[in-house]
């Protein structure tokens, strides 16, 4: 037997503060004093915010000065407040993470965006809601087809939501060269089939599930098409790995519907983008000032 104290609901978490809006049904995730420490930390208390973490259509090269800077403590410190409750510097964080092993100034400068960025938004929160209509588990997926001008290869991202509410978000760059959109996007697709599989353990294991299928929505028909057609010859060389997404189908795991390009939501973790468009989907995805 030992005493046990009861403080209440928690209000903070590993660095994020929890505001409970219990008649509104509404809970916020925020990590402004983490923020604060971070830029202290790194010496940018007074550094001048911008309005995006990157620069559209922004691309960098491995080649240049090396700089002597903490480059990668500074991205670990980025990915944990990116990873808590800021979707929205995701692609930047990643795209920036390729240049870990030899970072240049050039590299270093846009990292200092990012915090630039945060710094400005460091108010914002993830916010969570009741949302009755809501189905248990929606997905979003997208790529950017050979957007790395060194090796082509391309970028997925996705986006998940249970109960209308984000729970997992990922942009990475694919292993392989895609030959076309649709193969990115199929690469990409398999990514997010395997994440949707995860996350429906986890709500069965909480009863939370019910038994239809996990709808995925993808922007590309020839994507929705080689997912669908199992007989198809113009996937034939990609890689088998990939074509688990066709046996879940089948079986009735998940169901991919077409959605507009303008209401893709993971388009935000395939590529950077303006303002106006960064913050329309930041606020569908559940990003609040």
């Amino acid at each position: 037997m030992f005493a046990m104290t009861d403080c209440g609901e928690v209000t903070h978490f590993l660095g994020m503060r929890l505001d409970y809006d219990v008649r509104r049904g509404r809970m916020r995730l925020s990590q402004e004093a983490n923020v604060e420490k971070l830029l202290t930390r790194f010496e940018m208390v007074d550094c001048n915010p911008v309005k995006t973490p990157m620069e559209k259509g922004l691309q960098l090269a491995r080649a240049g000065d090396p700089t002597a800077h903490p480059y990668r403590e500074l991205l670990g410190s980025l990915m944990y407040v990116m990873l808590c409750t800021r979707p929205d510097i995701c692609y930047s964080v990643g795209f920036l993470g390729r240049f870990q092993q030899k970072p240049t100034t050039q590299h270093w400068q846009s990292l200092k965006r990012v915090v630039r960025f945060i710094k400005g938004t460091k108010a914002r929160c993830l916010e969570y809601k009741q949302v009755r209509s809501a189905k248990p588990l929606v997905g979003y997926v997208d790529a950017d087809w050979a957007s790395d001008i060194e090796d082509r290869k391309s970028v997925s991202g996705f986006a998940f939501f249970v109960f209308g509410n984000l729970v997992s978000w990922s942009s990475k760059k694919q292993t392989t060269v895609a030959t076309s959109s649709s193969e990115a996007e199929y690469i990409a697709l398999s990514s997010a089939v395997s994440e949707a599989v995860w996350l429906s353990g986890i709500l069965d294991d909480l009863k939370l599930k019910n038994s239809s299928p996990v709808i995925i929505y993808e922007d590309n028909q020839g994507c929705i098409g080689m997912a669908k057609n199992c007989e198809s010859k113009r996937s034939k060389h990609i890689d088998v790995k990939h074509h688990f997404v066709r046996d879940h189908i089948s079986n009735g795991n998940v169901r991919i519907e077409y959605v507009r390009t303008e209401d893709q939501l993971a388009d935000l973790f395939t590529k950077p983008m303006d303002a106006g468009r960064l913050g329309q989907l930041g606020r569908r995805l559940g990003i609040s000032d």
